[in-house]
């Protein structure tokens, strides 16, 4: 398919919006980090060493999904779409432990986040060729890629930091303490659940497809 083409089809959008869930609330996690870090009492190193750990989750994202996908698509052709939701679901309790504030779980929710992230992008680039073809990959694929963006503009603007300027106090307009930054990490754990769904719906929606097209022509090139 090319572009129009694939943007006529439903997979395309619900591809589309489980991106912009996943992907968007991701992108604001880490753009807001800095800051849930210093209104729980994080000292600029632990901050730091937060944010440059982030790289090392969200490289191990990718690898391991897209492996882990691989492998179970070959032995028992399980759609990949269906890893879409489970790092969606996996998402959402990630935003929950960033939401409790509880001391130092911000390391187990960035490392929670930071993976499910990079789950994201090592799968949607994929799914997006075997669903629509090759021949328009690169328009098809960046054409989705632009839910991160404006998944991160949504939440972070809209929702982080509405919420955030509603609860600031004082000249300097900070914030301190859990209610900083919790109702925002409950709403965005929302929305990866939603996106699970969604997620959920394309696999339904296309396990006929990997199975009867997909994994037949894996079987196929690992037999020439």
């Amino acid at each position: 398919m090319n572009l129009l083409q694939a943007m006529r089809t439903v997979n395309f959008w619900l591809l589309f919006i489980a991106m912009l869930c996943g992907m968007g609330s991701g992108l604001a996690t880490i753009n807001n980090l800095s800051q849930v870090g210093e209104s729980l009492g994080y000292t600029s190193t632990e901050i730091s060493s937060l944010v440059s750990l982030w790289s090392i989750w969200n490289f191990l994202g990718r690898f391991g999904a897209g492996y882990v996908s691989d492998v179970f698509l070959h032995k028992k052709g399980w759609a990949r779409p269906f890893f879409i939701a489970i790092t969606q679901a996996t998402l959402s309790v990630g935003h929950i432990v960033v939401a409790s504030g509880v001391p130092y779980t911000l390391y187990v929710g960035t490392v929670i986040v930071g993976v499910c992230y990079g789950s994201q992008w090592s799968l949607m680039p994929t799914i997006s060729s075997e669903i629509f073809g090759v021949g328009h990959m690169g328009t098809i694929f960046n054409t989705i890629a632009i839910a991160s963006p404006v998944g991160s503009y949504i939440f972070s603007v809209r929702v982080i930091g509405y919420l955030y300027d509603k609860a600031a106090s004082g000249e300097s307009n900070s914030c301190s303490g859990t209610h900083c930054f919790m109702l925002s990490f409950l709403i965005m754990a929302s929305v990866a659940l939603f996106g699970c769904l969604v997620a959920v719906l394309l696999y339904f929606r296309t396990r006929k497809f990997y199975s009867q097209v997909i994994l037949r022509r894996l079987r196929h090139s690992s037999r020439s």
